[in-house]
Parts: C-alpha cells; structure tokens; sequence
C-alpha cells in the first residue's frame, strides 16, 4: 500500500528566517529555499515540468550543488538528451561507435542473494519487461544466461568465482547461434527479440567501473531503439543497489550517492528503483528523478520522495499534478519558466529556482 501523502502546506518565503539557517546547510534552490537530505526523511527528489520549465537547469543545479554539499559524495548521471553536461564529469557516451558498453550479466557478489543463478533470472526479468518477451522465451533466456556464466568457470554454489570476468551478450549470441543450429526454435524466437541488443553492440562491451566522482552516461543515442535505454538503466542502478548493499548501513545521513535520471518513464514500472526508492536510503543511495508528465511518475515514486519540486506542467497537466503533488490547481496552473513549487516533507514553498546557469 502507498504511504499517504501530507497534508498540503504552502509557506511565503517572505519570512524574515529562511528554511535554514545558511547555505551551508543546504543547497539553495530558489529564493530563501534550502534543501539539505541529511535533514529529511530521505534523499530522493521527484521532479516534474514540461519542456521549457526549467527542469533540466533544476536538475543540474541541484547535481552542480550536490559535492559542495558532501564532498565525498558520488554522482552518477542517466542523461537520455545529452545536456546534463557538469564540469569535472567522467561521460561514457553509449552508442555504436563507443568503446564503452553496459554489463547487465555482471553478478551481484552478494552472498545472501546474489550469484550467477539469481543474476540469470534478474536480467531475463529486465529483457521481458523491455522487449515484451513471452514466458517461454523468459525460461529459455534464464537457461541461456546460466549456461555462459559456467563457460566462464561462474557457478553458483562456489562464491569464490563470482568475482571472475562475466560473460557479455556477445556470448549470449554465439550460445544462441549455436542452438539455432542445432534446431532450437525458441532460440530463433529469442535472437529476433534481440537482434537489436546484438547489433547496437553496448552490450557486448567491457563497462566502465562506477568509482569516479561524477560520472554521466549519455544515452541519447539509445532512444532509437525502443527498450534499449530501459534495460542499460536499469542495469546501471541495479549494479550501484546491488553494490552499496554490499557496502552496508550508512551510520548517519550522510548519503554516498546520487543517481539521476532525467526520464523517469525509462524506469517507471522498474522493480530496482522501487527497492532504491524504498531502502536506498539506509544505504546511502538516493535518486533524483524527473518527467515532463504525471503519469511517468508510479505510485511508489509519488509515495517515497521526501522532496518533490513542481514547474510549469502543460495545461492538460494541472489537475493530476495537484492531485498528486498536493499543491492547489490554481498555483500549479500559474507556474512560469523556472517557478516552481517545493515540497519538502509535509512543508511547501514557492520559489524562483537559481538555474545551473547563474552558478557556474
């Protein structure tokens, strides 16, 4: 069940006491409104605003903000338009011509509930989710999947070997191929399914590790091809859960990193960031997320970020996102260029965001 929202509450920021006490409590967002996650229930953001309303230059605000903030803090960009841009960043661009590609096969080395088995069933779970694939074909990927991992010495009762480099989908190809000629037909079935995957070539190739401070993936390229960004992020913010799980408990509320995905419609139905969205935070990890529309954001996005900022919406926008970001009709309705309206547990405010580009 969704946890119920507050209770509407707006606040002039005319007061002469600003949210907090300086801004090195917190990021300032717009005019007397600071934002600081260590202070709230949890660290995710959900933003909504349609083209032209200021989100990205929200978005990379708050990313430019985020390590002054927390100076050891990891960023990790999912940038579907190429503009999340931020000095001092490490960008893999992810198209054909890359040298980098995405993983999904490399194995959670949790050992209460990770190991190639387990990883097996995950991804063929993100492939028939993003490429509306049939039970059948789901079972015969798991099966697929499982055997490349033991080709490459990966088993499931022996723990030692998860840490052995993971077979690539240019494995999963050439299994594939060779039970086409051995006269599979649902092997057929599934190489048209992924016959895209196979020639778009990112996963097929070496990722790069996730330790840098800033760290963006462009994937403009991939929205092309239907399903592609969905499973590539999905991927990404899979392997980040799945290693600061590992990590352990935070001892405060310092968080360790930030995921930001400017497209929440690629991980709406996503069973990863509902985890994230729901137990990230104990591990340090947290999510911004943004969407031009309401119905991009699930439920579970809705219920489980403490912070949510609204910009201008399209007119045939308005009363859902009052509906659901609790704030009156008439004030979402009037929202110009860079206004927004902030949410930040069950205390609202109206601001004029300070855009990225008054800040570098």
């Amino acid at each position: 069940m969704s946890k119920p929202l507050p209770t509407q509450t707006l606040k002039a920021n005319q007061s002469k006491k600003p949210v907090v006490e300086s801004a090195s409590d917190g990021i300032l967002l717009g005019d007397k409104v600071y934002w600081n996650p260590a202070n709230l229930p949890n660290g995710h953001v959900a933003i909504i605003g349609t083209s032209g309303s200021g989100k990205t230059q929200t978005l990379k605000a708050i990313a430019y903000e985020l390590p002054n903030l927390f100076p050891i803090i990891r960023l990790v960009l999912i940038d579907f338009h190429s503009d999340l841009d931020l000095p001092n960043e490490v960008c893999y661009p992810l198209n054909m011509e890359s040298p980098h590609g995405i993983n999904p096969l490399v194995v959670d080395l949790d050992t209460k509930g990770g190991g190639p088995s387990l990883q097996a069933i995950a991804v063929a779970a993100i492939l028939k989710k993003a490429l509306t694939m049939g039970d059948n074909q789901q079972g015969a990927m798991i099966e697929i999947l499982t055997t490349c991992y033991k080709q490459r010495g990966i088993i499931q009762d022996n723990p030692q070997t998860w840490t052995q480099q993971p077979p690539t989908f240019a494995d999963v190809r050439k299994e594939i191929e060779s039970r086409i000629e051995d006269g599979c037909k649902e092997s057929s079935k599934l190489a048209l399914k992924l016959a895209a995957m196979f020639e778009y070539g990112i996963f097929t190739r070496r990722q790069p590790l996730l330790d840098s401070p800033i760290i963006r993936f462009d994937l403009s390229a991939l929205g092309k091809v239907p399903g592609l960004g969905a499973i590539a992020t999905e991927t990404i913010i899979k392997q980040l859960m799945d290693s600061h799980r590992i990590m352990g408990e935070i001892e405060g509320k310092i968080p360790r990193t930030f995921i930001i995905i400017d497209e929440a419609k690629e991980v709406k139905n996503s069973k990863t960031l509902n985890i994230i969205l729901a137990d990230g935070r104990k591990y340090g990890l947290c999510c911004i997320l943004a969407s031009q529309r309401d119905a991009e954001l699930s439920k579970e996005v809705i219920a489980n970020t403490a912070s949510k900022v609204v910009l201008a919406v399209d007119q045939t926008e308005v009363r859902a996102v009052s509906n659901r970001f609790r704030f009156s009709s008439a004030l979402v309705g009037q929202l110009q260029p860079l206004e927004a309206l902030i949410r930040m547990g069950s205390e609202g405010f109206k601001t004029k965001i300070k855009p990225y580009y008054e800040r570098i």
